[in-house]
């Protein structure tokens, strides 16, 4: 074998090195990005926007549904508090309840109080919340 003829072996080595790698870099990435650990990676490092409404609640049980209407994106975590109701004897005596997901898992929010909900590591996010007041 001429040296010529191994220079040519070791090019043509190259290509299909290369060749390999731009046809297996897709496969690759799909099959990486499917593990349950990358997708929970993903989903902990995305930035959202805030969203600032306000919601208020009274005796009937109403809901906000994140997912049905645009921008058609469910919450990671919520924050809530109860400001109190200027309308109530004494004002602001009125306790809030509120629920995520689940219309039966009412949680209580007396005046001046606060809850954080955190779903990063969820199965389900906070798709629709429920809320209302005594």
């Amino acid at each position: 074998m001429s040296e010529s003829d191994s220079f040519l072996n070791i090019m043509i080595g190259a290509i299909f090195a290369v060749a390999g790698v731009v046809v297996l870099a897709p496969t690759l990435q799909r099959i990486f990005a499917a593990t349950p650990a990358a997708q929970s990676y993903a989903a902990q490092v995305y930035t959202g926007l805030t969203d600032y409404r306000v919601l208020e609640a009274d005796g009937q049980l109403r809901w906000l549904s994140l997912v049905d209407a645009p921008p058609f994106t469910p919450w990671i975590t919520a924050s809530f508090f109860n400001d109190g109701d200027v309308t109530t004897d004494p004002p602001g005596a009125v306790s809030v309840y509120i629920a995520i997901n689940n219309p039966d898992a009412l949680v209580e929010l007396k005046k001046g109080e606060s809850q954080y909900a955190d779903f990063s590591f969820a199965q389900r996010r906070i798709e629709i919340i429920f809320y209302k007041t005594d």
